[in-house]
């Protein structure tokens, strides 16, 4: 058992260790809305923008207490001013202008006191997504490394890798979601091949209790042809006392024929109960051969789930991984 634990432990490891992935940020030149400028830049694998998009309108919408209220504050004062004496804040969103998303003067504790507009473009490539953060000053002047110190350049790297891993995380988990759900669709395959292999364990015993019935009913109908045959003998031995042609002979010959019908009816209905056991054995053959094919499938079928779980399995230690 403990060299289970330990292989168990060994595979977990090995599959942790392959699934290590670093979030790399780059940064450099790249066009947005407003030319070409000094954009932080992180490659999201196996994500699209659909994908990205939440991800980062939460992110980025996650200020301080100190900004929502100060936010909240004039919005409260524009209430009581005309409309060419509004104070501009933004409400605390993302906009989306074509293939740009926006946010107005907001202050990030991690990476500036001051407050900052941000752009960001997503660009789908093969394999992923590529995020790209520009950083401007509210006078306009976006930040380079010729504007900040390296220490800034630092911060906000740090930012942006931060959402790398964010987003790539919550990718993973979206694919562990699907694989966990497809795990759970695997398991009622499994009750359903179990569910008929327990209907047909029912049948079995439906139809061994039809065959002990019949069995009776053959054993009462035999008791009745033994009984029908005395009577038939006696019957006969009086017949052959009779005189032809004589009332008692003719009722004697009816009362001999319908003994004899009567036995002929009972031959009959063994008969008939015969292929009523007959088929309730075939019926009984046929589920066994079921169950048979039902365990089959059940060890197949575990071994599906199996694999599907250790899907899960890798996509944990892929999540767990990014970094």
């Amino acid at each position: 058992m403990k060299q289970i634990i330990l292989l168990i432990a060994a595979i977990l490891m090995a599959i942790s260790a392959s699934s290590q992935y670093k979030v790399e940020v780059e940064t450099g030149e790249k066009s947005m809305s407003k030319g070409t400028q000094f954009a932080f830049t992180v490659i999201i694998p196996e994500a699209n923008t659909k994908d990205i998009e939440p991800v980062w309108k939460k992110y980025i919408n996650n200020r301080s207490i100190g900004e929502r209220i100060s936010n909240l504050a004039t919005q409260v004062g524009n209430i009581f001013k005309s409309e060419e004496n509004q104070t501009s804040r933004d409400r605390l969103k993302v906009e989306t202008k074509g293939d740009e998303m926006y946010v107005r003067s907001i202050e990030v504790d991690q990476i500036s006191k001051y407050s900052m507009d941000v752009y960001a473009r997503i660009t789908e490539l093969p394999e992923g997504c590529r995020f790209s953060a520009f950083f401007q000053f509210t006078d306009s002047v976006f930040i380079n490394e010729s504007n900040v110190d390296a220490e800034r350049i630092l911060s906000l790297k740090n930012y942006i890798r931060d959402f790398g891993v964010e987003a790539y995380k919550s990718v993973v988990d979206d694919q562990i979601k699907v694989a966990k759900k497809e795990v759970s669709l695997q398991e009622g395959v499994l009750k359903k091949i179990e569910r008929k292999t327990k209907k047909e364990d029912k049948s079995i015993t439906n139809f061994e209790s039809d065959i002990q019935k019949h069995n009776a009913t053959i054993f009462e109908v035999e008791n009745d042809i033994v009984r029908v045959n005395e009577a038939i003998t006696l019957k006969k031995d009086t017949f052959s006392t009779l005189m032809k042609e004589t009332l008692e002979y003719d009722t004697a010959k009816k009362e001999l024929k319908a003994l004899e019908k009567e036995k002929s009816g009972y031959f009959r209905e063994i008969k008939s109960l015969k292929g009523k056991i007959k088929s309730r054995e075939q019926n009984i053959k046929s589920a066994h051969k079921k169950i048979a094919d039902n365990e089959q499938k059940v060890i197949r079928q575990r071994q599906i789930i199996q694999d599907k779980e250790m899907v899960v399995e890798k996509l944990n230690a892929k999540k767990e991984g990014i970094q």
